[in-house]
């Protein structure tokens, strides 16, 4: 594997660009073919929704070899067992949930580098073309990781600025329905408290010069609508919404065919 693609994107967000990403929940290895085939900049793999394992993930992440996707994984939480996992088997980002306080933002980031700036345990063996390009893989490493945190406590949009000063955060996903749950208006996305803490994020981290996204789930009237508003980035094309829809069209079309 040893790939450069956690250094594209992030070049490519340092200089503004807008980014899209895929988004993957469901089992089979195979999704990542698919997805990473697409051309989507990124592919969220979701360890924390979802019930793939370590087996799975190291399976998917070989699918992504050869194309110009970048895989980035959610982990389930602020586990530094499961980052390792990830890295070792090619991520080449961590997405990591429900980040409240600069503590744990600090933490996070430590989970996903080597020592001496951070923790992370030595051995990349799938990461590394099985030991035959360790040293491409090391070069830079801790710079060319991905480190992504979520935004979904209302406590964490009180303490933006120390969050987004944390050296190492690469990027900020907002994690809508969290964030909505913690603020006791689950879903009511235009509730005049949830755009305050929207517009909140959006302005700290125009100030510190930090990439912030959203999940726009599966349209792409959504996701546009993220981008004009001042997103730099949205994961949509989630698996399990397409083919939801996909197949609920097909239902649809063919029950409208017959009774015509």
């Amino acid at each position: 594997m040893a790939g450069l693609k956690g250094n594209f994107l992030k070049e490519r967000m340092r200089r503004g660009e807008k980014v899209i990403g895929g988004w993957i929940t469901l089992t089979d290895p195979i999704m990542g073919r698919i997805f990473s085939q697409v051309g989507f900049d990124f592919v969220m793999i979701d360890l924390e929704h979802s019930a793939i394992n370590q087996e799975t993930l190291q399976t998917m992440l070989l699918m992504f070899e050869g194309t110009q996707s970048c895989p980035i994984v959610r982990v389930p939480g602020h586990d530094p067992v499961w980052v390792k996992w990830a890295l070792d088997s090619g991520a080449e980002g961590i997405l990591f949930p429900n980040v409240r306080t600069e503590r744990e933002a600090r933490q996070v980031v430590q989970m996903a580098k080597y020592p001496p700036q951070g923790i992370r345990g030595f051995f990349p063996r799938v990461a590394s073309n099985l030991t035959t390009k360790m040293s491409e893989y090391m070069d830079g490493i801790n710079d060319r990781i991905n480190v992504w945190i979520q935004i979904e406590d209302i406590q964490a949009v009180d303490h933006l600025d120390e969050l987004f000063s944390v050296e190492g955060v690469d990027a900020v996903l907002v994690g809508p329905a969290d964030l909505s749950l913690s603020m006791g208006i689950l879903f009511q996305w235009e509730h005049l408290e949830f755009q305050r803490a929207i517009q909140k994020i959006l302005e700290s981290g125009a100030n510190h010069h930090l990439p912030v996204g959203y999940p726009a789930d599966d349209t792409a009237e959504k996701a546009l609508s993220c981008l004009r508003q001042g997103f730099q980035f949205v994961t949509t094309g989630m698996d399990s919404l397409l083919v939801q829809r996909a197949a609920r069209d097909v239902l649809e079309e063919i029950k409208k065919g017959w009774e015509a």
